[in-house]
């Protein structure tokens, strides 16, 4: 009675308990237009309220990340269209929003972006160009530049609601049109201002100009030296850290480091607040090239080099090996580590976000790390030491990483990626490959073996239990009055753990191991007797004994099932549970009543012997999200050699898990 009454409490409650996530979903598009050479982009149109990204990259590619459909492709249709040297954006649903984030990498950088209403884009790429740009957003939109922008004529409209950020700006023209209750945030140094701006629209940030043209209520303030200007709040998020794609999608790119160490040079590296130059070393460096500091190919000597500590993007090419012996102290940091390069951090490094990505035998250590969230990629047995504190480390799963160290981690997210193709009338090819990382790795060849396509949990079940009379003969048992036994409410219950491989996107096949428990208790009231030697069921003969009797089968189960879905969170499943039957000292034939006013229970456990070895049973059903309803029905009879009676086990219930 006691596990009854638990196992309708835990109905009651509804708990489901599933260890296996959802896949994110990461579609790459490569941009190609087929008009020869003519493949530059020099515009970009974002017309979606679909958080977007813009970073430089070895190719020209747009990203769509989050829960796609592939069944609804032609919601995603025309989201991505290049058409004379202009890429255009669109929102890539139709209907209810999607969860979904873009990024667009860029092997060059393009300076002429037109936001439509309600864009959120982030630009993580310096603009440094000799000629003009232009920034355009419409009514409700926030663009948010973080890299350095250094051009000879800057363009700004800003219309309605409108917000910008600009982290750092060198321009010689910078011409301004802020329409009402627009934002905009600047920093960095420009020569002179054309600025029409509308009442309720503000300036803020810290910059320098030396000549302005036009009104501005804001600028003149400055002039003037106000120092009871109002502050405006900056209203544009730190997208480097916070925007979606980065917390769902890392993409390491080693081109995007401000610091380059060539193959199989050294060097120890320091980082100073008060250095006045780009640069010291003890020895001459290539230096500063298209805003990277560069350390050459085989540096034949050691090399100290003093940097400032703004500096926090490295990528150590093949072979390299460098020691950091000053302490960091950041909001984010990158590291990129080539085949065999090594990588050694000497003092305390804190930061809020760290990325490291290691490939083929490269090492990094740190020797006093605390990271609030550690964003982890590796192949070829690389090694990670840590001596320190993390937060959450993000890693892949099947990467090839050695994790050492004294450390202690809070908690571990290993990512799961599965890639498909959804069909487009645009002329790009969607590569279905992953190409985060080395083709050799090991997440890449647990992917292509479909291990990543194993997802596990646990299952519970519960259902009303009866059994069908199929009686080509009864034994002499069965001649008494009413010629069988009936039942009145039985049950059964089973546990078990689940292991799910998706074979396609709708289909999933299911096996595991589990425990099941079937209790049928008797209308009748019956009693336990001994026939030639063998304990058999018959009706009780004594008037005055008024029993409540059942038999208890438990069984060892092996289901075998497939899954389809026919929408997001509906499902479909069928197949079939096989058995093995154990004998307990809870197994088999129970008996409670009452004697001379005194309760009597008879278990006769493992001396009942009556039921079969073995169990298979057909299931079908239907559900919703992790809880299904189901119908079960045994194709093997309950007894041996149809002792008692022929009879064929089903039930109806419900199962939270599978």
């Amino acid at each position: 009675m006691k596990t009854k009454n638990l196992l309708f409490l835990i109905l009651l409650l509804g708990l489901s308990f599933n260890s296996f996530s959802q896949e994110e979903v990461v579609i790459k598009q490569v941009i190609t237009n087929n008009l020869g050479d003519f493949t530059n982009i020099s515009t970009i149109e974002i017309n979606t309220d679909c958080p977007v990204m813009i970073k430089s990259g070895k190719e020209d590619a747009v990203y769509l990340v989050g829960d796609i459909d592939k069944s609804k492709s032609s919601d995603y249709k025309g989201f991505c269209v290049l058409k004379e040297n202009v890429l255009s954006i669109n929102s890539p649903y139709k209907g209810d929003k999607k969860d979904l984030t873009i990024t667009i990498e860029l092997s060059g950088s393009v300076y002429n972006y037109f936001l439509g209403e309600n864009s959120k884009v982030a630009i993580n790429d310096n603009l440094i160009y000799d000629n003009s740009g232009t920034f355009s957003i419409q009514k409700n939109s926030e663009l948010s530049v973080d890299g350095i922008v250094k051009l000879e004529n800057l363009n700004i409209v800003a219309k309605e609601d409108a917000k910008i950020k600009f982290r750092s700006i060198n321009v010689e023209e910078l011409n301004i049109d802020l329409d009402k209750r627009s934002v905009l945030i600047l920093n960095g140094k420009i020569n002179t201002i054309n600025i029409k701006q509308a009442e309720g629209s503000h300036i803020a940030g810290d910059y320098k100009y030396e000549n302005i043209i036009g009104d501005s209520y804001d600028l003149v303030n400055i002039i003037k030296g106000d120092v009871n200007k109002p502050e405006y709040p900056i209203l544009i998020s730190d997208t480097t850290a916070d925007r979606e794609y980065n917390n769902s999608s890392i993409s390491w790119n080693p081109n995007n480091a401000n610091l380059i160490i060539g193959n199989n040079s050294k060097a120890k590296i320091i980082f100073s607040d008060n250095i006045k130059e780009d640069y010291i070393s003890n020895y001459p460096i290539k230096g500063y090239e298209k805003g990277k500091l560069i350390i050459q190919d085989d540096y034949p000597v050691d090399l100290e080099l003093t940097i400032r500590k703004d500096i926090g993007n490295i990528t150590l090419k093949e072979g390299a090996k460098v020691t950091i012996d000053s302490e960091i102290k950041g909001k984010t940091r990158s590291y990129y580590l080539y085949n065999h390069a090594e990588l050694i951090f000497n003092n305390k490094v804190e930061v809020n976000e760290l990325e490291v990505s290691l490939n083929h035998a490269s090492k990094a250590g740190f020797k006093n790390l605390k990271a609030n969230k550690i964003y982890l990629q590796g192949n070829g047995s690389s090694e990670l030491e840590i001596n320190g504190e993390i937060g959450i480390l993000d890693r892949y799963k099947y990467d090839d990483v050695n994790l050492k160290g004294d450390y202690k981690i809070d908690s571990i997210k290993e990512r799961k990626l599965k890639m498909f193709t959804i069909e487009t009338p645009i002329p790009f090819n969607f590569n279905t490959e992953n190409t985060k990382g080395d083709e050799n790795s090991e997440k890449i060849k647990a992917q292509k073996q479909g291990k990543d396509k194993l997802n596990f949990s646990f299952q519970l079940a519960y259902g009303i239990l009866g059994w069908s009379n199929r009686v080509s003969g009864v034994d002499d048992l069965f001649s008494s009055p009413k010629g069988q036994y009936t039942l009145r409410y039985s049950d059964s219950w089973s546990f078990g753990f689940r292991y799910d491989a998706k074979i396609s996107k709708r289909w999933t096949i299911s096996s595991g191991i589990g425990y099941e428990s079937n209790i049928f208790r008797f209308e009748n009231n019956v009693v336990l007797t001994t026939i030639n030697g063998d304990r058999r069921i018959d009706f009780e003969t004594n008037n005055l004994i008024d029993a409540e009797s059942k038999l208890v089968a438990r069984y060892v189960t092996v289901p075998l099932f497939i899954k389809y879905r026919v929408v997001k969170n509906f499902t479909l499943h069928a197949g079939a549970i096989a058995g093995v039957n154990f004998r307990t000292s809870s197994t088999g034939f129970k008996r409670d009543y009452e004697k001379q006013d005194k309760d009597i229970e008879e278990r006769w456990g493992t001396k009942y012997d009556n039921f079969k070895p073995i169990k298979l049973d057909v299931q079908a059903g239907f559900g919703w999200n992790d809880i299904n309803f189901y119908a079960k029905y045994s194709l093997i009879p309950l007894f041996k050699n149809n002792k008692e009676v022929e009879v064929y086990p089903y039930s109806v219930g419900v199962s939270f898990g599978l």
